[in-house]
């Protein structure tokens, strides 16, 4: 792009004042042509700024800020250690699991369909080795993220648009939406930012619409900007007639409200900070214990959250990140069965229609070996904690343990290694504390728990 740049450059300066032998002539060229080379090379300039941000954990997550690479090939290999869990034999129980091989395929798509017309995609096949079983916890929002058969999903398939003309800079984001696997997951994942919204309250596949705000011009603010989003969570269908509501039902779709601020940290190169507030009303009761039956509206459910991230902070070659979260339930009183034929609410079990508040934080750090010969690898450590009611919607995770849902206290380290630009191992270790019971779930009300989970893994990524 940088010779595209200057090769512009020289054609500018060659036509609009090109001397002919020793009389000094110039040759004039229509002032229209002449504005016409500036607004390209205007355009040019603005490419090339985007690409050499493209780092930034603020950058959009747009077509223009996808990674180059078409596909990615995933094999990992996973080895649990589950002890003293309630689902799987109580106090004194060791579960193990020392083999579980996945392999994940992602093909990426986008498209510049106009200049202000943008579309991105992508498509995953995400399975275990030889599976036989269909997972009991997937559903439309981690359908992608959980391994299962070799079938493809559509893992997002967005369009943004950039209206033209606009009193203020506004964009337009509706489809599926880059809302899994979001900041600050690309420090793990040895990425750039690919999602939209911290991952520490929602990680998951939405469907939606998104309008953004540009606030830089107005606050001065580096990549500042708002966003109201609304999305469907879950749509009641009649299975007969799929455009017809279920006849009679007894609850409604699920909707999701939220608003986002987000801006560069003044002063901070490489850095984000984002607001965030998330309202999810009518969430279903749908059987979510093996066993439970029935559908019901059971309560809403209020998140808030705070990110802020700093890459390569003071050149120091640390990549930094603090995340907080606040939920807050309101029930309806509608309950569902359990698989013990118990009435179960919102993070209630009875006839309990108690409102519950929970916190939960997410911090980490990763360092950057400047060592080239072994093509500079990162070595990262993250730690999470969830209170007795913490609640996120984080079913999307990259992990198959949902480690931000966690109820007690999380601890994960790792080592990436770069082997060449297609290719990078990650060696990891984490280790969970569960204080209480249920962890992820929004159904029924927990107990205290001494259950740990401990997994060793590595993965080989190909990016091609």
């Amino acid at each position: 792009m940088k010779k595209i740049l200057l090769t512009a450059g020289a054609l500018l300066a060659w036509t609009s004042c090109a001397v002919a032998g020793a009389g000094g002539q110039t040759v004039a060229i229509p002032v229209e042509d002449y504005k016409a080379i500036l607004e390209r090379l205007d355009t040019l300039q603005k490419r090339v700024d985007q690409m050499e941000k493209a780092e930034s954990p603020s950058g959009k997550a747009t077509a223009a800020a996808m990674p180059s690479k078409l596909a990615k090939d995933r094999t990992r290999a996973d080895f649990f250690k589950l002890k003293n869990d309630a689902n799987f034999g109580g106090a004194g129980s060791v579960e193990h699991n020392d083999n579980h091989w996945t392999n994940r395929f992602r093909l990426n798509l986008d498209s510049e369909i106009r200049k202000n017309l943008l579309f991105t995609g992508r498509i995953t096949a995400y399975k275990n080795f030889a599976n036989s079983d269909n997972n009991t916890f997937a559903n439309d929002s981690n359908a992608a993220h959980l391994p299962g058969d070799s079938g493809l999903k559509l893992d997002r398939a967005y369009v943004d648009w950039i209206p033209e003309g606009m009193p203020v800079p506004l964009a337009f984001t509706f489809g599926r939406h880059p809302s899994s696997e979001g900041p600050p997951s690309e420090l793990k994942e040895n990425r750039l930012r690919q999602s939209t919204y911290p991952s520490l309250l929602f990680d998951g596949e939405a469907d939606g619409v998104v309008a953004t705000v540009g606030l830089e011009r107005y606050l001065g603010w580096k990549n500042s900007g708002i966003r109201f989003a609304w999305g469907k969570a879950y749509q009641d269908t009649n299975t007969s007639v799929s455009y017809m509501d279920n006849a009679g039902g007894m609850y409604d779709d699920t909707n999701i409200y939220a608003m986002f601020f987000e801006t560069e940290i003044p002063g901070v190169r490489d850095s984000l900070l984002v607001l965030s507030a998330l309202q999810a009303s009518d969430l279903v009761g749908d059987g979510t214990y093996v066993g439970g039956t029935g559908k019901a509206d059971i309560g809403d459910m209020t998140l808030y959250g705070l990110h802020v991230q700093a890459n390569n902070l003071m050149d120091s070659g640390f990549d930094l990140f603090f995340s907080s979260g606040l939920n807050k339930t309101d029930p309806s009183g509608n309950t569902v069965t359990d698989a013990y034929g118990r009435p179960t609410g919102l993070m209630n079990t009875g006839a309990n229609t108690d409102e519950h508040s929970g916190w939960a934080i997410h911090t980490g750090l990763r360092y950057n070996i400047p060592y080239k010969p072994w093509n500079n690898p990162k070595i990262g450590f993250e730690y999470n904690h969830g209170s007795d009611n913490w609640f996120s919607f984080t079913w999307g995770s990259a992990e198959l343990y949902n480690k931000l849902a966690t109820r007690g206290d999380a601890y994960d380290f790792y080592y990436i290694q770069p082997f060449n630009d297609n290719l990078f191992g990650r060696l990891g270790y984490t280790h969970i504390d569960y204080n209480y019971t249920n962890s992820g779930m929004h159904l029924g009300d927990f107990g205290d728990s001494t259950a740990e989970l401990d997994n060793l893994y590595f993965l080989l990524d190909v990016r091609f």
